[in-house]
């Protein structure tokens, strides 16, 4: 393959924490010292959606912003692999023969505790050996660690603070707000009869995680791309819905804003938690929770 020979990494990358922007910045380091560009192969799925699809997390981002936040990292190319059974079949040394050939690989970074291959090495030397029965060099990346909890920052450590509402653990550990994305759709319209009108927030098909049901304080970034505090409600609406089967509702009202959001695309970025999802007794009651929620969110940091 021609072109500048590439120093590569390899992995998920999901959200493009803390942990792995360190990781790419040390390959971009080492590549350049070497006359290399720095390369990253992510997947365009988890492996556990082929492997065993009832244990696939959800994602923290979408694909299209992973790439995105890779080459912000420092990334000078990325390449999103199809992950199906062929590359599933893939012994560590077919994986990277097939990253020498196909792509110009001459050196790769690992990790701190990442393996792949369906051999699945259990050692960095192990791949240190077959790197060099390749011509490949293999490094070991050190870990990062998260200064609060002491622990390596890692995708699923994120995941578990979104879903248990901590979204003050998640974004230091992502080292940015925690973000949902999606089309806005018609719900019942109670809100703006009450005084907060929301904005239902359908997320699609992305699979994207939806932190633990309660009131979080965020920014609201409009379709004309400014940005508006917001108090969102994730939960089934006790209140209005007297089902637990009520399907699982995302609604953000904007604070100060009364345009039309219908059929159009926003985001909402998490800052903070404000509290449980609860059933008040009537309309009036929650209009007053609301109120002091509003306030809640808007002195958010």
């Amino acid at each position: 393959m021609s072109g500048q020979p590439k120093f590569a990494t390899v992995g998920m990358f999901d959200g493009v924490h803390r942990g792995h922007r360190s990781l790419i910045g040390g390959l971009k380091y080492e590549a350049s010292r070497r006359g290399m560009s720095a390369a990253v192969f992510t997947f365009d799925r988890h492996p556990l959606s082929l492997i065993s699809p009832d244990k696939a997390p959800a994602s923290l981002m979408c694909v299209q912003d992973k790439i995105r936040a890779i080459r912000r990292a420092g990334a000078d190319f990325v390449e999103v692999l199809d992950f199906d059974g062929d590359l599933r079949s893939l012994s560590a040394a077919q994986f990277i023969t097939l990253l020498r050939d196909r792509y110009g690989v001459k050196a790769l970074m690992m990790g701190f505790n990442h393996r792949f291959g369906s051999d699945r090495l259990p050692d960095i030397s192990d791949y240190e050996k077959i790197g060099r029965g390749l011509g490949i060099e293999i490094f070991r990346a050190g870990e990062l660690r998260d200064h609060t909890r002491h622990e390596p920052i890692c995708s699923s450590s994120i995941r578990k603070a979104l879903v248990s509402g901590d979204i003050l653990s998640a974004n230091d550990m992502l080292g940015y707000p925690y973000r949902l994305k999606g089309s806005v759709v018609a719900g019942k319209r109670l809100g703006r009869t009450i005084g907060f009108p929301t904005a239902n927030i359908d997320t699609g098909d992305s699979n994207l995680l939806i932190p633990g049901s309660g009131v979080y304080a965020v920014d609201v970034i409009l379709p004309d791309g400014k940005v508006s505090r917001g108090m969102l409600n994730i939960g089934r609406r006790p209140t209005v819905d007297h089902s637990a089967e009520a399907p699982l509702s995302v609604e953000v009202h904007v604070i100060g804003w009364n345009g039309d959001l219908y059929g159009k695309e926003i985001a909402v970025m998490f800052l903070d938690r404000i509290r449980d999802e609860r059933c008040f007794t009537d309309l009036d009651a929650l209009k007053k929770q609301l109120s002091a929620d509003c306030q809640a969110a808007i002195v958010a940091c």
